[in-house]
């Protein structure tokens, strides 16, 4: 499990300030005031599945230096996302998963990313969601770099899943991150707050 805060990265690609921002319940609509304002759940989950479509393949070097035995070694990964669809009236994207590691598959799976579930959403360099997952499993001697920098899109669900989508551009992932903290509010997703 990756620890996971709702991050979205601010700035220009080479800026690796993150901004806090969080997922909240959505508000209640009443009488006097609309369910939700700017785009709608049918043009939001087209503007995601347009842009996850455009991810395609998105290959890089992850260079591994191991401090407790200083050893170094290099893989090559490529994750390629296709075939993704949104369906607006279940609040859903359902995407395929190719990720390969030095020529070998690690991910070949159907992805689906139900909006009522989202518990987080996180962009920041996939290097630093890796060096997360490794803190996470108490694993500290490793760290990692990557070439070319890559972002990583990760969505946590309640359900325990974490996909993670990666970008060359810094930006695009903001603004599909953007667009999907606004399809959750829409769909009723977030985090609530305990009642008592």
């Amino acid at each position: 499990m990756r620890l996971v805060t709702m991050f979205l990265t601010l700035g220009l690609a080479a800026t690796t300030a993150l901004a806090q921002l969080s997922v909240p319940p959505p508000p209640q609509p009443t009488a006097d005031k609309p369910a939700a304002s700017g785009p709608t759940i049918e043009a939001t989950m087209n503007f995601i599945e347009n842009k996850v479509n455009a991810v395609g393949t998105v290959s890089f070097s992850a260079y591994i230096h191991d401090s407790s035995n200083n050893s170094d070694w290099t893989q090559k990964i490529s994750s390629t996302i296709s075939s993704a669809v949104a369906n607006p009236g279940a609040c859903s994207i359902r995407y395929h998963r190719l990720v390969t590691n030095n020529g070998k598959t690690e991910h070949d799976e159907d992805v689906v990313i139900n909006m009522h579930e989202v518990q987080s959403i996180t962009v920041m360099t996939d290097a630093q969601d890796w060096q997360s997952f490794l803190a996470h499993s108490g694993d500290n001697a490793k760290s990692v770099k990557e070439d070319p920098e890559i972002f990583a899109l990760v969505v946590k669900l309640s359900r325990g899943t974490e996909p993670t989508l990666r970008f060359f551009d810094q930006e695009m992932a903001n603004r599909v991150a953007k667009a999907m903290i606004h399809a959750v509010d829409l769909c009723g997703g977030g985090s609530a707050p305990e009642p008592f």
